[in-house]
């Protein structure tokens, strides 16, 4: 299976807030022993510390924990996405379903390479739903 993993998800594997998305967890012991592939935009590194950074400002996470956390989302085995070939598809999405073009780049990963998408995001989830990325 190839799969495309959003910020939401991997928090909420660290920070459990809520629900895992079904299967996350199988997903990833799949992908460590090499029968799944997992894909993000590089982006979802950059958003992962930013969640973690604003955690640790309202207290939820020491800044240690908040390092430790993302060292250990670095080590995942998923494949890091560049964002040029996935802009002009995101741009598009972005303006279809009225998302942020940071969310439509998880989307259009996942439709160039025919993977499911997993998501904590309500909204993203429906419109993957509709794609048939979920």
């Amino acid at each position: 299976m190839i799969a495309v993993v959003d910020t939401s998800a991997i928090i909420r594997l660290f920070v459990p807030d809520g629900p895992l998305p079904d299967g996350l967890e199988t997903l990833l012991r799949g992908a460590e022993s090499g029968n799944h592939i997992i894909l993000a935009p590089e982006l979802m590194l950059v958003e992962a510390a930013n969640v973690l950074l604003k955690k640790q400002r309202r207290d939820e996470l020491t800044a240690a924990e908040s390092q430790e956390i993302l060292e250990i989302i670095q080590s995942l085995p998923i494949r890091l996405s560049g964002h040029s070939e996935l802009m002009a598809g995101s741009l598009l999405l972005a303006g279809k379903y009225g998302l942020t073009v940071y969310d439509a780049l998880f989307l259009e990963l996942a439709q160039q390479k025919g993977a499911r998408l997993y998501t904590c995001d309500e909204k993203l989830q429906r419109i993957a739903l509709k794609l048939n990325l979920a």
